[in-house]
């Protein structure tokens, strides 16, 4: 069977065999307590939670770059794997994303989740680097090239040269902590409780980065603290863009932080290249600009910010492999 890649994250699983589609599962799974097996996965997980009552319970497969159940994991890619066709990893090859945030034991653990499905090798490969790779770039070159993924559960930066990851810098201050800082300022200023779809919906439609639309309001709709029953409110955009404030700081923070790891001719690289911004945080409207802003450096963006990282990993393998593994 031909190369699959991996990246295994937080809100969303992509996979990739040979030059196929990617597929992209939510990274959720409904598992059955009494029969230890893995229901349904994706979209559909919490409905069959749902269905099922205290039978089955939603299971996020991964929490901050580890399986948050091994057994779980394993069922989950079996049957992703399924719904294209393929019943295991028949003795391929597998390159997977492994977050510079986990530790030894963590990428051990998900090397035996995938070991399972019949793989011949399991080659865990640093986010940072498959996400350069994925945005076309030189990996192996001797230029400096700095990307920040900020994705549901982490901000990862890193700076790569010779295909080797130079300086990094990790923050557990992913999508979800800015929706989680929405739905505690909903809580305190209109006494509503929202979720977490609701919040999203105004992290995405209300909130510009870059504050070019001061005083927009928007009316939302959610559980009364008082009686429990929906009621709506009126929440600005001023009031929410401070209670995400701390998070774009902690954003910036850890990109400073990296750039601050790395020897001074990288620091000249990346001030004359500027640093793309990956992973499905990139879409965040006036993110790109207000980072540029922040930093005084260019912030580029790609189509499919995305997909950067499963892309690259078949990126790197094609190029020199040896060179850039763990």
């Amino acid at each position: 069977m031909a190369l699959i890649t991996l990246d295994i994250g937080a809100a969303f699983t992509r996979i990739q065999i040979g030059n196929e589609p990617i597929l992209t599962v939510a990274s959720e799974a409904a598992y059955d307590l009494d029969r230890k097996t893995v229901k349904v996965i994706g979209a559909n997980a919490s409905q069959e939670v749902l269905r099922s009552g205290s039978k089955t319970r939603l299971v996020r497969i991964m929490e901050r770059g580890a399986p948050a159940d091994p057994g779980v994991l394993s069922g989950f890619l079996q049957q992703a794997l399924r719904s294209i066709g393929v019943r295991s990893f028949g003795r391929s090859e597998v390159l997977v994303a492994a977050t510079t945030h986990a530790s030894p034991l963590d990428i051990a653990s998900l090397k035996r989740c995938i070991e399972k499905l019949n793989a011949k090798t399991v080659t865990p490969l640093e986010t940072p680097i498959a996400a350069t790779a994925g945005i076309d770039q030189d990996v192996l070159g001797e230029v400096g090239t700095m990307t920040v993924v900020l994705g549901e559960s982490l901000v990862e930066a890193g700076i790569v040269s010779f295909g080797k990851l130079a300086a990094r810098a990790t923050s557990p201050t992913g999508v979800s902590s800015l929706r989680s800082a929405i739905r505690e300022s909903v809580k305190t200023t209109c006494d509503l409780v929202i979720s977490e779809e609701v919040a999203n919906d105004i992290l995405i439609e209300l909130i510009d980065f870059q504050r070019s639309h001061r005083g927009v309001q928007a009316k939302i709709w959610g559980r009364s603290l008082a009686n429990g029953e929906s009621e709506s409110g009126v929440i600005t955009e001023d009031v929410i863009f401070a209670a995400i404030l701390p998070g774009l700081e902690l954003i910036t923070q850890t990109i400073t932080s990296c750039i601050s790891q790395a020897p001074n001719q990288l620091v000249t690289d990346v001030a004359d290249r500027g640093l793309w911004l990956l992973g499905g945080g990139a879409h965040l409207p006036g993110l790109a600009p207000e980072l540029e802003r922040r930093l005084g450096v260019e912030v580029h963006t790609i189509a499919e910010p995305e997909l950067a990282v499963v892309r690259g990993l078949s990126v790197i393998h094609a190029v020199n492999p040896t060179k850039i593994y763990w």
